[in-house]
C-alpha cells in the first residue's frame, strides 16, 4: 500500500514541463487527506534519508517538485533554508514560465488543467468529486442553506 506522500509524488510526476499545479489542487487530488501545507511538507521531504528508505519514487530528480506553486502563482521555497533564494523560480523559467517583477506567474496560463480533466486523477480525488456532486443535488433548506442539512420534521 502506498503512502499519501507517494500519491503526491505520482501526481507531481505527471505535470508536464512548462505547467504547474498548486499545493491546494494537489491536496484536492488526493481527496484532502493532507492540507495544501502538508503537500508542501511532502515535497520538502523529497530526498530525505527516511523517505528514501520508505519509497523508491522519492527522488528530487524524478519528481519535479518545482512545478507545484502557491495559489498566487508564486513560489514558496523562500521559507526553506536549504533551497537557494529564487531557485524554484529559476527552474520554472528554464521550462518557459514567465514571472513578473513581483515573482508571480500568470497562473491561468500555466495551470495544468488538462491533468485535472484526464485520467491522471487519483481515485480519492474522483470519490471526493462524486461526493461533492451528490451533495449539490440535495435540496437546500431555508433554515441553513446547507445542502447536507436534513430538517428533522
Amino acid at each position: 500500500m502506498s503512502s499519501v506522500y507517494d500519491e503526491i509524488y505520482k501526481i507531481v510526476q505527471t505535470i508536464p514541463k512548462g505547467k504547474v499545479l498548486t499545493y491546494g489542487i494537489v491536496s484536492h487530488m488526493i481527496g484532502g487527506r493532507m492540507s495544501a501545507q502538508g503537500v508542501g511538507w511532502a515535497l520538502k521531504a523529497l530526498g530525505s534519508k527516511k523517505r528514501k528508505a520508505e519509497s523508491p519514487i522519492n527522488d528530487m530528480k524524478t519528481v519535479p517538485w518545482q512545478r507545484v506553486v502557491n495559489t498566487q502563482g508564486g513560489t514558496s521555497t523562500h521559507k526553506i533554508a536549504d533551497i537557494p533564494p529564487g531557485f524554484q523560480q529559476h527552474l520554472l523559467e528554464l521550462e518557459g514560465i514567465v514571472f513578473d517583477e513581483e515573482g508571480k506567474m500568470e497562473l491561468p496560463k500555466y495551470l495544468w488543467t488538462e491533468g485535472l480533466a484526464n485520467g491522471s486523477q487519483s481515485d480519492a480525488f474522483r470519490q471526493n468529486k462524486a461526493r461533492k456532486t451528490a451533495s449539490k443535488s440535495l435540496p437546500k433548506t431555508k433554515s441553513t442553506g446547507d445542502p447536507g442539512y436534513r430538517d428533522p420534521k
